[in-house]
């Protein structure tokens, strides 16, 4: 996929850009031990004292890691994109940098992510109903979801704007943007989906031994699955954000002038997408007029 060969070239000029994610975890693996830890020793007091009224303060501590763990995985997404955007505007991101670009957005951070979990939550109610009409339901509104909200990330970071606003400009690009949205959805998980298949029998060939191969098998195994991961989570916001900045202004951003964008916008667009959109555009046919 010539896009996802794009974002990779990207990568190999800011490799630092893959580290942010894996902060991501291991920041999110440092809440859930500050937070869980505390709540699980409580409530274990409490249940030795056989009062039963652990089940709120479990409830209400799961829902505060929840919340704590999209903030943290949206921050250094953000932190991805915007680390993205000082490369696609020549410049030469560090993970300080990417960092402190996504820290400047904490203020439209942190309520769309607070959106996000509230209908991420909606959305697994429904999935875990007993009725399989109403699961399947379910599963399509989580796709569609996923589809709907691509850009959100780059809007955040270049825009600045609520979670609602933001949700709203991520629906009105994807009206010149579906293709590419889901070509690059279906794209980067088949592509995880390979390179993690010798993670996956690493980790089988492991199960099936015995001793120290178990765990030699599963480290290992786990470690390739979870690399893949990190890799595919980076090459996404890459591209979320090239994606972005070619809805809104027409020009094809570094990197990117083979990866196939312009043809695809040109053969389909039809109309102004942005506010003072300008004159031609990039690459093989241009963009009179500021129009697609």
């Amino acid at each position: 996929m010539d896009t996802a060969k794009a974002s990779w070239a990207v990568l190999q000029h800011d490799r630092e850009l893959a580290v942010l994610p894996i902060l991501g975890v291991l920041t999110s693996l440092a809440v859930v031990a500050a937070i869980g830890i505390p709540i699980w020793l409580s409530t274990d007091g409490i249940d030795d004292g056989g009062s039963g009224g652990s089940e709120p303060m479990l409830w209400i501590g799961g829902i505060i890691i929840l919340l704590a763990i999209t903030i943290i995985t949206v921050f250094f997404n953000a932190a991805v994109v915007s680390g993205a955007r000082e490369r696609f505007s020549g410049g030469d991101p560090t993970i300080a940098s990417a960092i402190k670009g996504a820290f400047s957005r904490l203020h439209v951070i942190i309520p769309w992510a607070i959106l996000a979990l509230t209908v991420g939550m909606i959305l697994r109610a429904i999935q875990s109903s007993d009725n399989i009409v109403t699961r399947i339901v379910g599963s399509l509104l989580d796709m569609a979801w996923g589809v709907l909200t691509f850009l959100v990330v780059p809007i955040l970071v270049v825009e600045q704007t609520g979670p609602f606003r933001s949700l709203s400009r991520s629906g009105e690009l994807l009206r010149h943007t579906w293709g590419e949205n889901l070509i690059a959805q279906v794209g980067f998980g088949l592509i995880g989906i390979v390179a993690a298949i010798p993670g996956i029998l690493i980790f089988a060939l492991g199960a099936s031994a015995s001793g120290a191969g178990t765990v030699v098998g599963a480290v290992i195994g786990l470690g390739w699955i979870a690399l893949v991961t990190v890799v595919i989570s980076t090459l996404t916001a890459i591209f979320q954000m090239a994606l972005y900045l070619y809805a809104t202004t027409g020009q094809v951003p570094m990197g990117f002038e083979q990866s196939g964008l312009n043809d695809t916008f040109n053969e389909r667009s039809q109309g102004p997408l942005m506010r003072g959109f300008g004159g031609g555009g990039l690459g093989g046919g241009g963009f009179g007029g500021g129009r697609f």
